[in-house]
């Protein structure tokens, strides 16, 4: 790459790759590694009115209808979809965090394509992913270190103009990180419109966060023979099993995997039945202690929790 290819802004954690005018016609690709702020620049070109697909999910603004065609790598029928947007629209965009893997091919079937590509502190997304997925925070350094290795080898044959954008500086510099995303994509912006945008970078995070979290449902049950039973199950991961935890007065006294089938469940055509879970309960507890039961790591109690010990119906 020859030194005139490129252009930074100083301090600014943004690097223009191959620049050229804007035409008034482009097809913008959001790519990036999953959870590096491909959401937060899909948001802002949404707010700049530019097309993001039919079927957008609110949550991450992604275009559900491309995305499947990227990841069955269809690009044929891709070129028809995109075919079909050229002609409704002079700037249309789409966000698919992995369409960096196909990059070179998808580049080729766009009309006047540029490529914004977002970049995080691995640390950073491996802590979201714990947060929203519970995963492993220091198995999943490794990974992202070997998928940023595979995002730069990617994007290093892009021929078309490309935008690389720093999560952690776009936050710190929203106000020239807009005008430089706005001018990448040949937007014009008002002092309404940068306002409205300056409310997507800086309310995105929590929003997202919120959205992209793993959801429970579940319910904490009675105390049979010195053991409470109920159930917890991932909403919409059947198969997944939950961690619940169990305070006594504020301290965690067990950590349980519901993983136990109950018949109850599987008649109810609750997941695959197989999210009961019993906790021994210590007899020197109060009868006057708080009992909660929380889910995972985010806190959420379950249905039916936050009572009395002695305010669950016990058998003997």
């Amino acid at each position: 790459m020859s030194p005139g290819s490129q252009v930074s802004l100083v301090n600014r954690g943004i690097a223009e790759i191959n620049p050229q005018p804007f035409g008034g016609e482009a097809t913008v690709a959001v790519v990036g590694l999953t959870r590096s702020g491909t959401s937060m620049i899909a948001s802002l070109l949404n707010e700049f009115g530019i097309f993001m697909g039919e079927k957008i999910d609110n949550a991450v603004f992604e275009d559900v209808a491309v995305a499947d065609l990227i990841e069955k790598a269809d690009f044929e029928a891709l070129a028809a979809v995109a075919a079909h947007r050229n002609s409704a629209h002079s700037v249309w965009g789409f966000k698919r965090p992995n369409a960096f893997r196909e990059i070179s091919s998808i580049e080729l079937l766009l009309r006047k394509p540029r490529v914004i590509v977002t970049f995080r502190d691995i640390l950073a997304i491996a802590m979201r992913n714990n947060i929203s997925m519970e995963m492993d925070i220091l198995s999943n350094l490794g990974r992202y270190v070997a998928e940023y290795e595979l995002l730069v080898r990617c994007i290093s044959g892009v021929k078309c103009p490309m935008l690389l954008v720093s999560y952690e500086k776009f936050l710190q510099f929203p106000v020239e990180s807009i005008q430089t995303v706005a001018g990448f994509v040949g937007v014009q912006l008002t002092a309404e419109l940068q306002e409205r945008a300056l409310g997507v970078v800086e309310n995105g995070p929590e929003a997202y966060l919120k959205s992209s979290r793993l959801t429970y449902v579940g319910h904490v049950d009675r105390i049979v023979n010195g053991k409470l039973r109920g159930w917890a199950m991932y909403s919409g991961q059947p198969k997944r099993r939950a961690r619940v935890h169990a305070f006594v007065n504020g301290q965690l006294v067990h950590t349980i995997v519901a993983d136990r089938r109950r018949e109850d469940l599987v008649k109810a055509g609750v997941g695959d039945g197989h999210h009961g879970f019993e906790m021994d309960v210590d007899p020197t507890w109060p009868a006057d202690a708080r009992l909660d039961l929380k889910v995972g790591n985010t806190g959420e109690a379950l249905t039916n929790s936050g009572k009395k010990l002695a305010a669950y119906a016990i058998a003997r």
